[in-house]
């Protein structure tokens, strides 16, 4: 029964997580998350439930766990069939190497200091040091080069004469591994906007908001306006002295329920 452990110990871990940052995230709220009635998920954490393989990939899927760890974990549940075919089986060999750039791509992805150290290259006084970038991005030394050594390896960065060099390297990766490793960026970026809410003084940062009626079908044209915007800042703040990384992100979201549940998956990103 190890893989019954498996998700239990999963489950009260990104619990216990959850807590940490918002002691009062109830049990409710999580289930609502992991899209499972609060009382069958109160007894697959205390053992008193089984899941099927199909349940703990939901979620694991719903958790945004990393393709490496979600395999490691589906790995544990009894195979439905005892025969395999000579594809299938050659597909399994691959698997491992496979995997472990699915899951390089997605912390890529969901992380959120790949793309800070990407930035931080091109600062005018950057420089090529593991604790030089971990004191500016408030990190530790292990990290930035757990970071460095990532971002290399999927050919982002180059080091040439002894320096780090970006490159415009191209994503390669599944629509889902994309699909779940931007939902774990956009939970970041939120944990990312609280810490500087409390931290930074207003000169430093811009938080602002407006509350208005719309009509839904104009979103696609309000997505484009607001990734023209993007653009045309990133380009003001270029072209000046590069001394500091910023994250600008932008919510636009309902709050009213919605009346046309018609999502594509780029809505749900």
């Amino acid at each position: 029964m190890d893989e019954q452990l498996a998700i239990q110990k999963l489950l009260r871990s990104h619990l216990l997580a959850a807590q940490s940052k918002n002691p009062k995230f109830s049990l409710r709220s999580y289930s609502r998350k992991v899209g499972i009635h609060h009382g069958a998920l109160s007894a697959i954490m205390n053992g008193k439930r089984n899941v099927s393989k199909d349940l703990a990939e939901k979620i694991t899927r719903k958790l945004l766990i990393d393709p490496v760890s979600r395999n490691e974990i589906l790995n544990l549940f009894p195979e439905k069939r005892k025969y395999r075919t000579v594809e299938e089986m050659e597909k399994d060999e691959a698997a491992p190497k496979y995997l472990e750039i699915e899951a390089s791509t997605f912390k890529l992805m969901a992380e959120w200091e790949h793309f800070a150290v990407l930035s931080l290259i091109k600062t005018d006084d950057f420089i090529n040091d593991y604790a030089w970038i971990a004191g500016r991005l408030g990190i530790t030394k292990y990290r930035s080069q757990e970071v460095v050594e990532r971002l290399l390896d999927l050919g982002f960065l180059e080091i040439k004469k002894g320096e780090l060099v970006r490159v415009q390297a191209k994503i390669r990766s599944s629509d889902d591994t994309v699909n779940l490793s931007v939902r774990k960026s956009h939970e970041e970026n939120l944990e990312l906007a609280k810490e500087s809410l409390h931290r930074d003084s207003i000169q430093e940062r811009d938080f602002t908001y407006i509350t208005m009626p719309v009509d839904p079908s104009k979103m696609a044209q309000a997505k484009e306006m607001i990734r023209k915007f993007q653009d045309e800042l990133s380009d003001v703040l270029e072209a000046g002295e590069k001394k500091e990384v910023y994250r600008l992100a932008v919510q636009f979201f309902p709050l009213t329920k919605l009346t046309q549940q018609n999502l594509s998956k780029d809505n749900l990103q």
